[in-house]
């Protein structure tokens, strides 16, 4: 999301304008207390994304040890 708007080195606080603040308190409508793959999938639920989209991430983001 942040590639969609960067494109140099400068970083103006408009680059961020697509990605999305996450509330990580006890607050937050997602339990970080999960595990990582079902932080994703409350995460794909609630970014409304579809198959194709969660296929790219899957396939192209690599899980952090």
């Amino acid at each position: 999301m942040l590639g969609v708007l960067k494109i140099t080195q400068h970083n103006p606080a408009s680059t961020w304008k697509y990605v999305p603040l996450q509330d990580f308190t006890s607050n937050s409508d997602i339990d970080w207390s999960r595990s990582v793959t079902e932080i994703d999938q409350q995460l794909y639920e609630k970014y409304g994304l579809d198959d194709e989209e969660i296929s790219f991430i899957e396939s192209h983001v690599k899980e952090m040890d």
